[in-house]
């Protein structure tokens, strides 16, 4: 594969990849309060205005009504994002991805079981599974890495079906392909098949399926955050004014829940990071689309695209019972 050519993809992955750098360089360089600033005054010494502070020159981005300089904030907190997001779902394809081939070809008997069981999940939202979970009030600073691993641990459970079923799905069309059916006809056994013929189109889907979960992780985590449920705990300090939980990793799905209420007040706590978690999500999506096209790995007609309720009940209705090795066609 020819990366040179996927052009809006080195972007985007270098504009992740220098902030997540930068973010990992802050601990070093940049101000452990955040440039915390909570009272102006003017030559005469009489105050002026007090935190929040809207954008200027030297606070890009603003100051929030802790004093603690927005931008900065977002710098800090850029790797805890990013990292949580990727680590999600690199460990959802991961193990989705195994389940679901040794399912689909070692275990195809009770595929059909276990599709039924995985389709409950896939219908109930999972921020509805994962908030009683997690919601745990997290201020001791000393456990930080392992109540992250426990957020991610969860993270990754809730989306381990979603991978499982379409890779079953990619794995089933795949066998009914006239180039599989070939090589079991001669011999060959699921390993060879799977290593000689599968493998090209499962990396092809894989990165793209990863891509989809990390768009998803992204959302689903801000969906945490606007439930106040911050990725790496809370912080011993609250939110002045509002009296908030502040998020002490300063993540941005967590700057954005503890400083929603901020649209009418001092818009700009809040849209700094709603835009930037956007734009994150916009590059992703990019990348997405861009391998979509370039990879082109839906020569069996197999589509990524989430499947509505509706669709997921009439496939379920319209399942074979047969627990045979006939392959079929399907056709659209």
């Amino acid at each position: 594969m020819n990366l040179l050519k996927y052009k809006r993809t080195i972007v985007g992955v270098t504009i992740l990849a220098a902030l997540l750098i930068l973010s990992f360089l802050y601990p070093v360089s940049g101000p452990k309060d955040y440039s915390k600033v909570m009272f102006i005054y003017n030559d005469e010494g009489t105050l002026i205005a007090r935190a929040p502070f809207p954008p200027s020159l030297d606070h890009p981005f603003g100051v929030d009504r802790n004093g603690q300089d927005i931008l900065l904030m977002m710098i800090s907190g850029a790797k805890y994002t990013l990292i949580m997001a990727f680590g999600v779902t690199l460990l959802r394809v991961i193990l989705g991805g195994i389940i679901g081939i040794v399912l689909s070809l070692r275990l195809r008997r009770i595929l059909p079981a276990v599709k039924d069981f995985l389709l409950v999940f896939q219908l109930v939202p999972p921020i509805v599974l994962i908030l009683p979970l997690v919601s745990l009030s997290m201020t001791n600073q000393d456990f930080i890495y392992s109540f992250l691993l426990y957020q991610m641990i969860l993270l990754v459970i809730v989306g381990i079906p979603a991978v499982m079923t379409v890779t079953t799905d990619i794995i089933e069309k795949l066998k009914g392909e006239t180039f599989i059916q070939s090589s079991y006809l001669m011999g060959a056994g699921h390993f060879h098949v799977l290593k000689t013929q599968l493998k090209p189109f499962i990396k092809s889907y894989g990165l793209l399926i990863g891509l989809q979960h990390f768009i998803n992780s992204l959302g689903l985590m801000m969906f945490l955050g606007a439930f106040r449920v911050y990725i790496g705990g809370y912080s011993m300090e609250k939110v002045l004014g509002l009296d908030v939980p502040n998020s002490y990793t300063k993540e941005w799905a967590g700057l954005i829940g503890q400083n929603f209420g901020e649209f009418t007040r001092a818009p700009w706590i809040v849209l700094a990071p709603l835009f930037s978690y956007f734009f994150i999500i916009l590059i992703i999506n990019m990348i997405k689309k861009e391998l979509e096209i370039g990879l082109d790995p839906n020569i069996a007609g197999i589509s990524l695209k989430k499947k509505t309720a509706k669709e997921k009940t009439r496939e379920v209705k319209n399942r074979p019972t047969s627990s045979d090795f006939t392959l079929q066609r399907h056709h659209t």
